[in-house]
C-alpha cells in the first residue's frame, strides 16, 4: 500500500468506528460523553503492520512529520502520533522527541480552550471553514482530530455530515442518522437533534430513502433544546424553530400554519440569551429586524433595532460567515448614517459599511457557505453606501 493511502484509510476507518461505536452504545445510553470518547480509540483497529512494508524508523518519522505540519498531506495530528509511535518502536529517538512535542500542544489547546471554547473550538471551526471551500478531506481530518486527538465531541456530528452528503466519502445517509442519534441519545446534545430535524426538513430526494417530514423535523429542533435528558442543549435550536414560526410552514398534513410572529420572538428571545457561554447572533438579528420595520404585533423601536443589531455582533466567537451578521453590520452602518436609534456619527457609519462589505466578501469566497444569496445582495449596497464617504 501506498504511504499516501495510509492516511486516507485510516481516517475512513476511523469514522467507520466512530459508527460502529455509536451503534453498539445506543444500548448504553447511561455512558457519559467523555467516556464515549475514550472508548472510540484508534489503536483498537488501525493495525499498521500490514501497510509499512519496509519501511524503517527514518521512514516513519518522516511520515509523522509530514502530517503532523501538513507537508504534501493533509494535517492530521492522529496520524502523525501514529507513525511517530511506530517510529519510536523501530528505534528512533527523534520521534520520542516528537510525541513530547505533540503532547505538549495538545495540553495547551486544552488548557486554552475552557467551556468548550478557546482554541480547540478554533480549530473545530477551521474544518467548518474547510468544508465551506470544498476542502474535505482537509474538513474531515480536522473533525477526527478534533474527537479523538483533542478528545471533543463537535466533530461527531460533522463527520456524521460528511456522510450525510457523501463529501469526502461514500455518501451513507443511515450511518449519519446512527451518529446523529449517537450525538443525540448517548451524548445527551441539543446538537444531534438539530441534525436530525435538518435532515427531515430537506425536500424528497434530497437524501436517498428519506421523506421530508416537517412534522418529525419541528419535534427534533424542540428536543434540541427542551429534550429532558440533555446534557447541552442547542443554543441555536430555538432559533431553527423560530425561523418556521416566522415564515409559515405547511405541516405533513397539507395544512399550512401561517407565520406567528409572538412565537417566533419567544425562541429568538431562548436562542439570543444564549446558554451562559455563547448565544446565536443571528436571532439578534432578527429580533433587530422586528423593531425596524415594526412587524405586526411589534411597535416600531429603532434603539431596541440598534441593540439587537449590536449585540448580533458582539460575541467574541462571532464569524462573517454566520447567517444574518453581515446584514447586521450593514444595518449598523445604516443606523450611525442616519441616527436610528443612536446618534449620528458618520465615522462609525463608515467602519461598519466597511465590516459589512468584508463579511460578505468573506462569506462569498466559501463556495458552500450559507447566506451568499443575501450577501450578494448586502454586498453591492455596503459599496454603494461607501461611495457616499
Amino acid at each position: 500500500m501506498k504511504h499516501t493511502s495510509l492516511g486516507a484509510v485510516a481516517l475512513f476507518s476511523c469514522a467507520l468506528f466512530v459508527y460502529s461505536c455509536a451503534s453498539n452504545q445506543k444500548t448504553r445510553p447511561s455512558i457519559s460523553a467523555k467516556e464515549a470518547v475514550d472508548n472510540i480509540c484508534l489503536y483498537d483497529f488501525v493495525d499498521l503492520k500490514d501497510t509499512q512494508d519496509g519501511l524503517d524508523a527514518g521512514e516513519l518519522f518522516a511520515l509523522g512529520k509530514n502530517y503532523e505540519q501538513g507537508d504534501g498531506l493533509v494535517q492530521c495530528y492522529s496520524l502523525a502520533q501514529i507513525y511517530y509511535e511506530e517510529a519510536k518502536k523501530a528505534g528512533s529517538e527523534e520521534a520520542e522527541k516528537a510525541l513530547s512535542r505533540l503532547e505538549e500542544f495538545k495540553s495547551k489547546m486544552i488548557a486554552e480552550s475552557p467551556n468548550g471554547q478557546g482554541s480547540v473550538f478554533a480549530f473545530y471551526r477551521t474544518g467548518v471553514t474547510a468544508g465551506q471551500a470544498g476542502e474535505y478531506e482537509k474538513a474531515f481530518a480536522i473533525f477526527y482530530d478534533d474527537v479523538f486527538f483533542f478528545g471533543d465531541t463537535k466533530g461527531i456530528g460533522e463527520i456524521a455530515g460528511l456522510y450525510l452528503k457523501g463529501k469526502g466519502v461514500v455518501q451513507d445517509v443511515s450511518k449519519a442518522l446512527s451518529l446523529y442519534e449517537y450525538v443525540a441519545t448517548a451524548l445527551k446534545s441539543g446538537n444531534g437533534y438539530s441534525a436530525l430535524a435538518k435532515v427531515y426538513e430537506a425536500k424528497d430526494g434530497t437524501y436517498p430513502n428519506i421523506t421530508h417530514s416537517m412534522d418529525k423535523a419541528l419535534e427534533y429542533f424542540r428536543l434540541s433544546f427542551e429534550g429532558e435528558d440533555l446534557e447541552s442543549k442547542d443554543f441555536k435550536g430555538p432559533r431553527y424553530l423560530a425561523d418556521y414560526f416566522d415564515s409559515g410552514y405547511e405541516k405533513d398534513d397539507g395544512t399550512f400554519v401561517a407565520p406567528d410572529y409572538a412565537k417566533a420572538e419567544k425562541y429568538y428571545l431562548l436562542a439570543a440569551d444564549g446558554n451562559g457561554r455563547t448565544f446565536d447572533g443571528t436571532s439578534c438579528y432578527k429580533l433587530g429586524t422586528y423593531y425596524e420595520e415594526g412587524r405586526a404585533g411589534f411597535t416600531q423601536d429603532f434603539s431596541k433595532a440598534a441593540a439587537y443589531y449590536l449585540k448580533a455582533v458582539s460575541d467574541p466567537n462571532t464569524h462573517a460567515t454566520m447567517l444574518g451578521i453581515p446584514q447586521a453590520y450593514y444595518s449598523l452602518a445604516r443606523f450611525y448614517e442616519n441616527g436610528l436609534g443612536v446618534g449620528k456619527d458618520s465615522a462609525k457609519a463608515k467602519s461598519y459599511y466597511e465590516k459589512a462589505l468584508s463579511a460578505c466578501e468573506e462569506t462569498l469566497s466559501y463556495e458552500f457557505a450559507a447566506g451568499r444569496e443575501a450577501a450578494e445582495v448586502t454586498q453591492k449596497e455596503a459599496k454603494a453606501a461607501l461611495e457616499r464617504f
